[in-house]
């Protein structure tokens, strides 16, 4: 083999690298791009001002026991920005505010009281009675 082949050789092979190389490039950002979908289509979550969350409480991300809980709250979502920050307030009398990234809290769903859940249990009643009794299924004197 002659120098001049060898260079050849040599030039080839580099080549060949750096296809291989811009190949591994572009399926790596062909990943990241479905990943980033998939992440966007199922896992986004939205926020609405006036919205109760629950906070992650990181400090006990490794050293947990297994009865405590790992969520801090209720907090009221005062504001959401564009990258999906939320202002959270308390609902003591302080309400100090606090801005912490969108992916730490969850929505929490208020309890509702013993009177509210009986208020809202008449109102299905009365509106799911009249509509049966019109049938004649519930009416004892058709």
């Amino acid at each position: 083999m002659t120098p001049s082949e060898a260079q050849k050789d040599c030039i080839m092979q580099l080549n060949a690298l750096d296809e291989l190389r811009k190949m591994v490039f572009s399926h790596i950002k062909i990943t990241q791009h479905q990943h980033a979908k998939w992440h966007d289509k199922y896992i986004e979550r939205k926020f609405k001002s006036g919205d109760w969350a629950l906070l992650y409480d990181s400090r006990y991300k490794d050293s947990m026991g297994k009865l405590q809980t790992r969520w801090l709250g209720a907090y009221e979502i005062v504001e959401v920005f564009e990258n999906r920050a939320v202002r959270l307030a308390t609902i003591d009398l302080v309400r100090f505010k606090l801005l912490v990234n969108g992916h730490r809290i969850r929505l929490y769903h208020k309890t509702s009281t013993k009177q509210d859940f009986l208020q809202q249990f008449d109102n299905q009643v009365k509106t799911t009675v009249p509509a049966a009794s019109a049938g004649g299924l519930l009416d004892p004197e058709s």
